[in-house]
């Protein structure tokens, strides 16, 4: 693999500045007030969503609420969150909407911790599990490969599953793993929504051209990924298109639409939506 490097200077300052971020979580609530919502603490809005505004956070909750409902999701289907982070989809959906299941699964312990705390004692039909997967940018000492992590649900369980910027932060193998697992727990007719970096010869002519967003000057050693980051890989991933519809035909996995981002044209975050469906 061929590409930059992130300074050491920089990551050391990245953990000095989220120290900072989290000793200003513990006066927080000396100096601001809110409307008696769930709030997650300062420094985890800031390693997530890089601002501790709580209208920004406010604002995630009602994007990903958007994202499923206008797909089809209703308050009866049982719904897998995967990487669910801080609850932002969780919060979107308990007040009001969702009635049956949720599950959200997380990498980070710490997140899984919080909103087990605050959002399942509140509301108990919504439940956070830990993922244990490794991570060079997220989980370095995970236990579990990609390769091999089974999601700790039965098979058919879920009518909804949603993955919000997962497979932007993974490895092809670890992605062709992941929607293996997606397949056997998705119920017959099921949905998943999941966002991408999709290279296709439009997107990586524009990624050559430097006007991507993020740079994707690494080439993985698959020939199916570029990375923008050689130190950590994970930190943001460009999967080939061909790869993905490849993976998801053999799954037994139809791709209903996609939704074209504009992450190439230099927009942020502005990521490749697919919706699929599992074959019933």
């Amino acid at each position: 693999m061929t590409g930059i490097r992130r300074p050491a200077w920089r990551r050391f300052a990245s953990r000095v500045r989220f120290g900072g971020y989290r000793l200003t979580s513990r006066l927080e609530p000396l100096w601001r007030r809110h409307d008696g919502g769930i709030l997650p603490p300062l420094h985890l809005r800031m390693y997530y969503y890089g601002t501790g505004r709580p209208d920004a956070f406010a604002l995630q909750c009602a994007n990903a609420r958007l994202e499923l409902t206008s797909r089809g999701l209703k308050p009866t289907d049982r719904l897998l969150d995967i990487g669910s982070g801080i609850g932002n989809l969780a919060i979107g959906l308990a007040a009001d909407y969702l009635t049956c299941g949720y599950d959200g699964l997380e990498i980070n312990p710490e997140a899984v911790a919080w909103c087990q705390a605050a959002i399942t004692r509140r509301h108990p039909h919504l439940r956070f599990h830990r993922a244990d997967v490794v991570s060079q940018a997220y989980n370095p000492a995970g236990r579990v490969s990609g390769t091999t992590f089974r999601f700790p649900f039965p098979d058919s369980a879920f009518e909804f599953v949603y993955l919000g910027s997962v497979f932007t932060h993974m490895m092809p193998a670890d992605v062709q793993q992941y929607v293996d697992e997606i397949a056997r727990v998705l119920a017959p007719s099921g949905v998943c929504i999941a966002s991408y970096f999709l290279l296709n010869p439009e997107t990586s002519s524009l990624v050559a051209a430097r006007q991507s967003f993020k740079s994707f000057g690494v080439i993985h050693n698959s020939g199916l990924a570029r990375l923008h980051d050689e130190s950590v890989p994970e930190a943001a991933v460009a999967l080939d298109e061909g790869f993905v519809r490849g993976i998801h035909e053999r799954a037994g996995l139809g791709i209903h639409d996609v939704r074209r981002g504009k992450w190439a044209m230099g927009t942020a975050n502005d990521q490749d939506v697919l919706t699929v469906f599992r074959r019933a």
